[in-house]
């Protein structure tokens, strides 16, 4: 079980806590579970506990304090570490290794030299044993839509992703932009959705030594809830509410830029519901058929709105095929 960081809200140490406790009954089952910070996880100045409408800043963790948290989730277990930062290396198979890249400790989003170095040396070695290696890091390496790059992209992207094409790193995952997303084009990257949010993708791979698949899976709350006898219907139709909660989030996010349109009620509610529905089949992966927007797009288009359609364009230039599964043939 891998999880490529943010792992709490914003770094509080009981966040931390619980969560760890959590991850402990997994690891009694047989799972091998591998942690590396986010942004939000170390040395956060607006960690924070809320009680009612409120909210009192508590106490965040320190870089040792997380190493010290989640030594028994990678740490322990690897076969090489970064002496700089909580980068690691794990042997998944004697054929397989998985680079745990951490771009958080040191600073947000930044690697240093060291690691750097650290990161060529794991590769020449892999290659002179032979051995195929996945690379994951919180950041992502690739620009997957030009409205996510600065804070995005991973320090010294296009230089990593030179190291790694070099050394013919298998892809990389990565979380941050929580959109479920894949370019498979020179050195493949795969961004799996964020698990709190619709619709609740995480991803599976199996690999054999020849071939890699990666398969998003989607988080069965409903099944979950009957099980334990609830009657909350929220919980009972997860996947219907979850997504149109996403979608009542996207729409309150343009609608004040329409309220001095000239659009009629019906245009106006069409509009919103087309950017929401379109917004959240891009952070799903699903493809996206324009024709089915045709009416809503060309409002949109036709109106002078800031971003909004320019972001929609972005998302339709790589939306006409799925992002929810992917095949490596490993040479």
């Amino acid at each position: 079980l891998i999880l490529s960081g943010d792992l709490t809200f914003n770094g509080e140490r009981q966040s931390h806590l619980d969560l760890e406790q959590k991850l402990e009954k997994i690891k009694e089952n047989g799972t091998q579970i591998l942690v590396m910070p986010g942004n939000h996880d170390i040395d956060r100045s607006s960690a924070a506990g809320f009680f009612g409408d409120g909210y009192q800043l508590v106490d965040t963790v320190s870089k040792e304090a997380f190493a010290k948290i989640y030594q028994d989730y990678g740490l322990q277990e690897s076969i090489d570490k970064d002496d700089t930062s909580l980068s690691y290396l794990y042997r998944a198979r004697k054929d397989f290794w998985i680079l745990m890249l951490d771009s958080n400790s040191q600073g947000t989003n930044e690697i240093s030299n060291q690691t750097f170095s650290w990161i060529e040396e794991i590769l020449k070695d892999a290659r002179e044993q032979d051995i195929q290696v996945l690379a994951v890091s919180h950041q992502n390496l690739l620009a997957h839509n030009p409205y996510f790059t600065e804070g995005f992209l991973i320090d010294q992207a296009q230089e990593l992703e030179a190291l790694y094409q070099q050394y013919a790193v298998v892809a990389n995952l990565s979380g941050h932009i929580h959109i479920q997303h894949i370019q498979d084009k020179d050195l493949p990257e795969i961004l799996t959705s964020a698990l709190p949010v619709s619709p609740h993708h995480y991803g599976m791979i199996q690999f054999d030594g020849k071939t890699l698949d990666y398969q998003t899976k989607i988080l069965d709350v409903a099944s979950w809830a009957r099980g334990q006898g609830l009657t909350d219907q929220k919980l009972l139709n997860f996947s219907q509410s979850s997504q149109a909660f996403m979608e009542q989030v996207a729409a309150r996010k343009l609608e004040p830029d329409l309220l001095d349109s000239s659009l009629t009620d019906l245009e106006r509610e069409l509009l919103l519901r087309t950017f929401a529905q379109v917004n959240a089949d891009y952070f799903a992966g699903r493809s996206i058929d324009p024709a089915d927007h045709q009416q809503g797009l060309s409002l949109l288009q036709d109106h002078d709105l800031p971003f909004y359609p320019s972001y929609i364009d972005s998302i339709l230039k790589s939306a006409e095929k799925g992002h929810e599964s992917l095949q490596l043939e490993i040479e």
